[in-house]
């Protein structure tokens, strides 16, 4: 008897510890450090792409882009809210990428890159809408029609193509 009390008692100890358990948050990175490029040039012209929803819940992103004399300067996220660890870890990987890439095609397509489909698609939506908002102004030589969606397919990806039937 004396004994399955201090089984009950120690049950009901580790049971209300698992249940007051509290993890420690996620380091999420901060938008601000994900940023390349001199956003502080004369004349430059900043705009923020739209807010984008990860598919599957997984989170949004917002683009932040500051060009002069038809040239991206800076490119950064303005946004970046994720959820879950798995998301965390990815972004923490390509969005850099993504970035430096963007500067570095002035606008123009982005490789993808495998298993980040969701991330690359919120990202060229809200770059897509951050260029179209360059456009037709004092930066109108930005690349703004970034073809297929601006994703190029990663290397050893080939796109489908089309049958011609010329029967």
């Amino acid at each position: 008897m004396k004994r399955s009390l201090i089984i009950i008692a120690a049950t009901a100890v580790g049971l209300a510890l698992v249940v007051s358990y509290k993890p420690r948050p996620l380091d999420t990175p901060q938008a601000a450090a994900l940023t390349t490029g001199d956003a502080n040039v004369a004349g430059a012209q900043t705009v923020v792409g739209t807010d984008e929803t990860l598919a599957g819940g997984l989170g949004d992103i917002q683009v932040k882009v500051t060009a002069a004399n038809g040239k991206i300067v800076s490119v950064g996220m303005a946004q970046m809210n994720l959820h879950g660890p798995q998301s965390q870890q990815i972004a923490n990987s390509i969005i850099p990428q993504l970035l430096k890439e963007t500067q570095a095609t002035n606008g123009g397509p982005v490789h993808a890159i495998s298993g980040a489909t969701y991330t690359m698609e919120a990202y060229q939506r809200s770059l897509q809408a951050a260029l179209d908002k360059l456009k037709g102004g004092p930066n109108a030589g930005l690349s703004t029609g970034n073809g297929n969606g601006g994703v190029v397919p990663a290397p050893g990806q080939h796109e489908e193509e089309e049958e011609d039937d010329d029967d």
